[in-house]
């Protein structure tokens, strides 16, 4: 059974970067696309928040324990990259400044209970 993780992460995003594409690299990292058919192997979002010039990112993922690491692992490799090119071909970037395992805020908590109950019915 698949249980609910929050992966976190400080950015300095670039002064022309989409504010998405931290959160577009991790779907590429996760799924291979941003579109694909069915549901996803480890379903997630990522929130991004910036304040003060550090950007904020937060992926609420779900996989079974024993893939956590191998998540967090594409997760960070994802936002360690430092770009993503976006579907309209703009590349943005970022500098990884720090990332860890976090916990799950109550708003979080009731997210991923939201993604697990619709990956139960892909």
């Amino acid at each position: 059974m698949k249980q609910s993780f929050v992966h976190c992460a400080n950015l300095n995003l670039a002064q022309d970067a989409d504010a998405a594409a931290p959160g577009g690299a991790v779907t590429i990292a996760l799924c291979g696309t941003w579109d694909h058919e069915g549901g996803c192997r480890w379903p997630h979002r990522t929130a991004v928040e910036s304040q003060d010039g550090i950007t904020t990112v937060r992926v609420v993922f779900l996989a079974v324990v024993e893939q956590e690491g191998s998540v967090r692992e594409l997760i960070r490799g994802a936002l360690a990259s430092g770009r993503c090119t976006g579907p309209d071909g703009t590349l943005s970037e970022w500098g990884l400044l720090a990332d860890s395992a976090g916990t799950l805020t109550a708003e979080e908590s009731e997210l991923a209970a939201r993604m697990s109950h619709s990956a139960l019915t892909d």
